[in-house]
């Protein structure tokens, strides 16, 4: 795998002209992966299979429940044994070690092939063979629908689902601040595709069992105010998980629950893992980068949507959220 040059990245042509001399790919995205990095796989699965390319998806993670109903989602690998892809890909992944035990576990595969870097986050570094990067666009997903284009795959309407359940992902169904005019016009063609705009909806923002609304409940009725930081923090654990017989799965959605709470601007949202480490979503408003809080802690993301895993437990992990909101929020709020 090589370097790319400090600060430059590469074309939409550039990326598909790497793809149009391979046969066999891999598609990669990020560990514990969310709407856009299932979205980018699967309509980047679909698309190249439909111009003839032998693809392949993996993921070190499962894929999540509500994400399930994709066409193609029963059938990511994970692991890239027994395959012999020519070409990389990895998709919405912010670094290259954000692709988890799929890296670790392939290195002299990364190091002997080129490697597509296909992502929209400005923390980037740019660690592909080509790099089509852009940080302007809402989602990679929306990246994803580009390259296709540029390929002149012909999408069906289960590519253009997968893509557009990354595009709402993203933008928090065109709420937030990825919300741009490519969001929108991508949409919109995708929906000239045949996607299924209702079900997309209904499986990432409105679906959930008797159980996951139970265990929404129990995890608003933790909610703590800072004041003064105009924080609000909520945590969940595996004993609230195992009593209400529910999944954690089925606990996307409430950070961006949380943020519509009129005195916050941040929320601080931990979840305890079965090894007992707490994942940390975060969501703000437009003034608060919690991007430079969740890279702080090892982790990453977006301006108003970022996550990261530390230790637990719940109290000493948030005096550590607290300590580095202190230290890094110095800037981060946008001018008047």
């Amino acid at each position: 795998m090589s370097e790319a040059a400090a600060g430059t990245s590469d074309t939409v042509a550039e990326a598909a002209a790497v793809i149009r001399d391979a046969n066999c790919i891999a598609i990669m995205a990020h560990v514990n992966p969310d709407a856009d990095a299932i979205g980018s796989l699967l309509g980047l699965l679909l698309g190249l299979r439909a111009l003839g390319k032998d693809a392949i998806g993996a993921l070190q993670d499962p894929v999540p429940e509500y994400a399930g109903f994709l066409t193609g989602a029963d059938g990511i690998r994970s692991s890239l044994d027994e395959v012999s892809p020519d070409l990389l890909i990895c998709a919405d992944v912010a670094g290259i070690d954000r692709v988890g035990s799929l890296y670790e576990d392939n290195l002299t595969l990364f190091e002997r092939l080129p490697v597509l870097n296909l992502d929209h986050h400005r923390t980037n570094p740019l660690f592909g063979t080509v790099n089509y990067v852009d940080p302007g666009a809402s989602s990679t997903s929306e990246l994803s629908y580009r390259l296709l284009s540029r390929l002149a795959a012909p999408l069906g309407p289960d590519a253009a689902t997968a893509l557009l359940f990354g595009i709402l992902g993203d933008t928090g169904s065109f709420r937030n601040g990825a919300t741009t005019p490519g969001a929108l016009s991508t949409a919109a063609e995708l929906l000239t595709l045949g996607a299924d705009t209702q079900l997309v909806a209904f499986q990432l923002f409105e679906r959930k069992t008797f159980a996951a609304a139970r265990l929404w409940g129990r995890i608003v009725s933790t909610v703590e105010l800072d004041p003064r930081r105009r924080i609000v923090f909520a945590h969940m654990t595996q004993q609230m998980v195992r009593e209400e017989g529910a999944t954690v799965d089925e606990t996307e959605g409430v950070a961006e629950y949380l943020r519509g709470i009129e005195e916050a601007e941040v929320v601080m949202l931990l979840k305890e893992t079965e090894d007992g480490e707490m994942r940390v979503s975060m969501r703000s408003r437009p003034a608060i980068d919690v991007s430079a809080i969740a890279t702080a802690l090892g982790g990453g993301g977006h301006r108003q949507g970022a996550g990261c895993t530390i230790s637990g437990p719940v109290d000493r992990d948030r005096t550590l959220l607290v300590e580095t909101f202190d230290r890094e929020v110095s800037g981060l709020r946008a001018s008047p």
